[in-house]
């Protein structure tokens, strides 16, 4: 009994430990966040309690305010609002063989060398299921109907081999994976990624925009900023846009220093899994009254993931933030796999998520 006491005060002060951490974090502005970032990242319970606590997040907040900052290393990251349980299906520790370091790549970008564990897993069954697929609300004032929103009708309508429907850009177009996970070179960066996707819809009569303007380099902060700019020149080119798409990698760790890298087997070949993030004006002052509009294309590209290739998506993040997504009805963020993906992952990936869009895109002509 004295043993199980101990155990469970443990636990306990693990939990609240976390919580502490993460509202500090979710206090201090994302230029000043970077060194608490992994301590809000995850948290190793003690005892076998809970195997990861951790929280998503991106890699600057949506307005930092900020307007030059030196590019971050690629494990420098602003923490999101909220933190999710993994939970992990036939998981594997892969120790790497680099050591930590920070260096300059050919690129001219500092990446950071990766040591200690990597832990591979699939991240599922968090939030509220709907059939097949899951979303996870961090909103505090709006719930979600996930049946209701796929009833009804986004504010899309694809006319097919016609002038382009489709935008895809990069926030954070340096942003690579295993190896230099920063890089200009397009060849191995979310660049890449995006050449995947818009191959697939290309192929299927959807006239798609790559965009691969670098808007992070040689300033990080203020990128959303510039890729505002990148998506208003894009819309006064071509008015008939429908949908755009930031696409980026995630990156995710634990207290002990652990990178998280989330796949999934499709078809018998690994494929770095996906996240789709629809926000929403949760307080109103946000400056954002359209967002109802994107969750309803997000459900329906969640679905088509789930139908599709069951396990690639992890759950669809409908969180309390903008991210340019007011720009448009039909915006979205979309991050593939992490720092501790590799390249081939990711663009399977693409090729995959392309082929969902099709699906979806094909039932708003």
């Amino acid at each position: 009994m004295k043993n199980w006491t101990q155990k469970a005060a443990g636990i306990c002060s693990a939990a609240l430990a976390f919580a502490a951490v993460a509202c500090v974090v979710g206090r201090l502005p994302a230029i000043q966040a970077q060194d608490a970032a992994f301590a809000a990242a995850g948290f190793i319970m003690p005892k076998g309690a809970a195997e990861v606590i951790k929280s998503d997040y991106l890699e600057e907040d949506e307005e930092d305010g900020s307007t030059s900052s030196d590019a971050p290393n690629s494990n420098s990251s602003a923490p999101a609002s909220s933190s999710e349980e993994v939970q992990s299906k036939a998981s594997s520790d892969i120790t790497s063989s680099t050591p930590a370091s920070s260096a300059a790549t050919s690129s001219g970008l500092a990446t950071t060398s990766l040591a200690g564990k990597i832990k591979e897993m699939s991240i599922v069954n968090t939030g509220t299921q709907y059939n097949n697929m899951w979303v996870k609300n961090i909103n505090k004032n709006h719930s979600i109907d996930v049946a209701a929103e796929l009833a009804k009708q986004p504010a899309v309508k694809i006319i097919k081999n016609s002038t382009p429907q489709v935008l895809i850009y990069h926030t954070h177009t340096t942003e690579a994976f295993l190896g230099d996970t920063r890089t200009r070179d397009p060849s191995k960066s979310v660049v890449a990624v995006g050449d995947q996707i818009t191959a697939q819809l290309k192929a299927a009569g959807i006239n798609t925009v790559h965009d691969t303007t670098i808007h992070d380099y040689p300033m990080y902060n203020g990128s959303y900023d510039r890729s505002k700019v990148t998506i208003q020149n894009n819309l006064k080119k071509y008015p008939g846009l429908q949908v755009t798409i930031d696409l980026h990698r995630d990156a995710m760790g634990t207290s002990d220093g652990t990178r998280i890298k989330p796949t999934a087997m499709v078809n018998g070949k690994k494929a770095a899994q996906i996240m789709i993030i629809s926000g929403c004006d949760d307080d109103g002052t946000l400056g954002f009254p359209n967002w109802e509009y994107n969750l309803r294309l997000a459900v329906r590209i969640q679905k088509s993931l789930s139908d599709l290739y069951p396990g690639l998506a992890r759950p669809l993040n409908f969180c309390a933030r903008k991210y340019n997504e007011n720009m448009t009805k039909g915006s979205l963020l979309i991050e593939i796999g992490t720092e501790v993906n590799t390249l081939e992952e990711a663009k399977y990936s693409g090729e995959l998520l392309g082929k969902a869009l099709v699906a979806t895109l094909n039932q708003l002509t």
